[in-house]
């Protein structure tokens, strides 16, 4: 149920897969190709995809899908965080390696986010216009286990975002 539009940055929880691509560490979506940018915000856009016969038809008579600002009223579109971590698995093994499919892992870590923009909050959570990642939650003895030395550290140092250790730094202010 949305319940507002929030007016000014919030900062906010959710958790993203860490990998190497192209030789770089990137922050990218648990559930899409997208890839946070280093060097400033993500910027969420909507292209409305409707089911799989509308697309067809798309494609094949060359119709542009509508799109509109994201996040939108009456859209599934935006950036997504949590008002709060509720799976204690993130909070406890983050980062951690969860699979994606059959023989797809992927590290999975745990952070928060700055939203601002068109924020749209709901009750669990929130859909931005803008996010920037700020910290990423870390156990230093899982970093040096299953491929994942040096890659946390690259990210953070990468997007110039903090990492912390213990789940209750990661909402406190610098």
């Amino acid at each position: 149920m949305i319940s507002s539009l929030v007016v000014g940055p919030v900062w906010a929880f959710r958790c993203w897969r860490v990998e190497w691509q192209d030789d770089r560490p990137v922050l990218g979506s648990l559930f899409h190709s997208t890839v946070w940018p280093a060097d400033g915000p993500l910027r969420a856009t909507c292209e409305q995809r409707a089911g799989a016969l509308a697309a067809w038809i798309r494609r094949r008579f060359s119709r542009k899908p509508a799109s509109h600002p994201a996040p939108a009223w009456g859209c599934e579109c935006g950036i997504y965080a949590m008002s709060r971590l509720e799976d204690e698995e993130d909070l406890t093994l983050s980062p951690h390696f969860c699979q994606r499919g059959p023989l797809d892992r992927v590290l999975r870590v745990a952070g928060v986010a700055q939203l601002w923009g068109r924020v749209v909050q709901h009750d669990r959570g929130y859909r931005a216009e803008y996010a920037r990642p700020l910290r990423l939650l870390t156990i230093p003895s899982l970093l040096r286990v299953r491929d994942t030395e040096g890659l946390i550290e690259a990210v953070a140092k990468r997007y110039r975002i903090l990492l912390v250790t213990r789940a209750e730094d990661l909402g406190r202010a610098a």
